[in-house]
Order: structure tokens, then C-alpha cells, then sequence
């Protein structure tokens, strides 16, 4: 049950969670880029020319995946030229991941209570060491840097289509003292990590992926599967906010690692990649290439 709001927030029109994702998805479909990767990618049986046909269908999209081949991001010793050899030299997984992220990111360019670049900034971080949990692991190598990427889209949904639900919910937040997910449910009646896994559907997106962005919000030890696409984004997220990464809107301080990543193979692979500093680093190469 909804507590007593104050006369601002009594007035708001509130839409239930079907009715905002319409509204959504119509003034903010999905690029046609986007959808044909999706539909290209869902079968194992595909080839580079393909793929790379797809992408340059797309005039900004195939500058973006260029300009990030040729970024200190992944630091080739030659010039990349064709998105035939982009996708070559990075793989198909790579070119999957970053040009599905890149449309979303595109699609969802603006913001009004988030800080636009500090969102983005912990979103890229999360994506990041969930793709390198799949790759110590082993599994859902395919979507992890994906799921970390856009696991909180649901946020940015709202504060761009629909800022003054999230202002309530914010200042439900600061009034009370519960948490920002808590305050939602209150005001809203949903979740932002509810929306962004009904946006996810609606986009249709895989099943495991849609799964990731809806229920990045709930507590580690409640899922069944500690490997599975949500616990990596999970996983991941924990790490970002030890470090006192800002999402846009929290500020979490900055604390202790979490015990995983401290003990082999996971603090192997976080030293190789030159630690939180060299994994942030990587976070700044990307953003330059596909969002500022």
C-alpha cells in the first residue's frame, strides 16, 4: 500500500508498468540495427560479412564500432578500417555486445536527475567485470558485458520519459530514509529494475538478458544460481560500489573488495587487467568512443 504523499506528488498522473512501457517503447523503439543483430545473432549459424552488413546499414553505428576498434580501448597495432575487420579482429561476441549497448545508449541519450556521465560511467564498470566473471567462469560469455551494461536502462527509461515520477520517488527517498527501489515501489507502484526488464522484453531481448536487467536489484544470496547472468551483474555491481563508483543518482562509499575478488582465480584476472584503476581506465576508453 501507498503511504500519504505530499500535494505535489498527490497529483501525479501514475501509469502502471505496462502502460509506461508502451509509451516507451513507441517514442523510443529500438533501432532496426539492433533488432536485426538480435534476430542475426540468435542462431550459432552466421558469418562476419553478415553480421557486418548489418552494422553498416547504420551510418553513426558503424563510426561508433570503428572508432572504438581504433581506441585505446583495445589498442591494435594496425588501423581498422572495415567493419568486415572489426568484427574479424574483435569477434563476434565483442561486436554483439558493443553495438547492441551502443544503440540502447543512443536511443536513451538524455537525462534529467541522473548524472548522464557518472550513469553511464557504472554502468560500462559493471559490464566490464561481469564480462570478465563470464570469462573466468566460463559461461554467458555472450551477454555478460551486455547484461552489465545495460542492467539499469530501467532508470534511465524513467528519468527520460518520465522525470517527474522519478523526482517523487527520489524525494520519497530522502523524506524516509528507504531505500530508492523501496521508495519506488511506494510511489510508483513498480521498480525501475522492474521497468527496465518489461523495456527488455518488449525490445526482445533474450530471455536470460531480459531476466538480468529485472531483478539486478535483488540480494546476492537469494539466487539460486551464483553463476548465473543476474548473479554476474550482481557480482559485478558489488565490486563497482566498493570502489565508490556513483550511479548517477547514490553515491555508495567506498569500501573493502568483496572476499571473491581478492583470492584466486578472480583476483588473477582483475590483476591482469591492471586492477579497479586499469579496468576504470578501459571504462574512460570505451565511453569516448561510444557516448561522449
Amino acid at each position: 500500500m501507498r503511504s500519504t504523499l505530499d500535494q505535489d506528488q498527490a497529483d501525479l498522473v501514475i501509469p502502471t508498468l505496462d502502460q509506461l512501457v508502451e509509451e516507451i517503447s513507441e517514442l523510443h523503439p529500438l533501432p532496426a540495427v539492433a533488432t536485426s543483430i538480435l534476430r542475426l545473432t540468435e542462431h550459432d549459424r552466421f558469418s562476419a560479412h553478415e553480421l557486418a552488413s548489418a552494422i553498416t546499414a547504420d551510418q553513426a553505428l558503424t563510426a561508433k564500432l570503428l572508432r572504438l576498434a581504433n581506441s585505446a580501448y583495445y589498442g591494435f597495432p594496425r588501423t581498422i578500417g572495415t567493419v568486415r575487420d572489426a568484427v574479424v579482429l574483435l569477434g563476434f561476441r565483442t561486436v554483439r555486445s558493443t553495438t547492441l549497448a551502443s544503440c540502447v545508449i543512443g536511443t536513451l541519450s538524455r537525462a534529467n536527475h541522473l548524472n548522464y556521465d557518472e550513469f553511464w560511467h557504472f554502468s560500462v564498470s559493471t559490464g566490464m567485470l561481469a564480462e570478465m566473471l563470464a570469462r573466468t567462469e566460463g559461461v554467458h560469455q555472450d551477454t555478460a558485458f551486455t547484461a552489465g551494461v545495460l542492467h539499469n536502462v530501467g532508470l534511465l527509461a524513467i528519468d527520460q520519459q518520465r522525470p517527474d515520477l522519478l523526482g517523487a520517488a527520489l524525494s520519497r527517498t530522502q523524506e524516509s530514509g528507504l531505500s530508492r527501489h523501496d521508495a519506488q515501489r511506494e510511489v510508483l507502484g513498480f521498480t525501475d529494475a522492474q521497468l527496465g526488464g518489461a523495456l527488455a522484453e518488449a525490445w526482445a531481448f533474450p530471455e536470460d538478458l531480459s531476466v538480468a536487467i529485472r531483478d539486478h536489484a535483488m540480494p546476492l544470496d537469494t539466487l539460486p544460481d551464483p553463476k548465473s547472468l543476474t548473479a554476474f551483474v550482481l557480482r559485478a555491481r558489488l565490486l563497482v560500489r566498493s570502489h565508490g563508483v556513483a550511479d548517477g543518482i547514490e553515491y555508495p562509499e567506498r569500501t573493502d573488495l568483496p572476499p571473491e575478488w581478492t583470492a584466486p582465480p578472480l583476483s588473477v584476472t582483475l590483476k591482469r587487467s591492471g586492477g579497479m584503476e586499469g579496468v576504470l581506465d578501459k571504462v574512460d576508453a570505451f565511453l569516448e568512443s561510444t557516448v561522449r
